[in-house]
């Protein structure tokens, strides 16, 4: 499982790099990462292994950084062909499971990891068809 973490910064230049360099320094991989900037501000979502959470929210705390918000994320393997995650979305959305955010986290030859974001993870996974 992994962990999204969410955190709002000044659009100022070196924002970015101090937050990386935060979690670098506190030994914390980034699996993936997307930021984006809009009203003076920038929103930056973060997503880390569950066994590295601890480490990066303390990271971000003692580097002054506010995280706004912090959700577990389900992660699906899909054979990396098209359509393979219409059919997942689809059967989530028949489940009345919301995707709040979906980010890759993984890649090979013939599949792709994707973190999903979502409030009910049991819900998703069975949707999912797992237990």
């Amino acid at each position: 499982m992994a962990v999204e973490l969410t955190v709002k910064l000044p659009n100022r230049a070196g924002q970015l790099g101090a937050l990386a360099g935060a979690l670098g320094e506190a030994g914390v991989n980034m699996r993936s990462i997307a930021a984006t900037t809009g009203g003076g501000q920038g929103i930056i979502h973060i997503v880390v292994d569950d066994k590295d959470a601890g480490k990066a929210r303390r990271a971000l705390k003692r580097g002054k950084f506010r995280i706004a918000s912090d959700r577990k994320l389900v992660e699906v393997r899909l054979a990396d062909k098209p359509g393979t995650f219409a059919r997942a979305a689809k059967r989530l959305g028949k489940a009345k499971v919301n995707i709040e955010s979906a980010y890759m986290v993984g890649q090979s030859k013939k599949s792709t990891t994707l973190g999903v974001g979502v409030k009910d993870a049991r819900a998703a996974n069975k949707a999912l068809g797992r237990r």
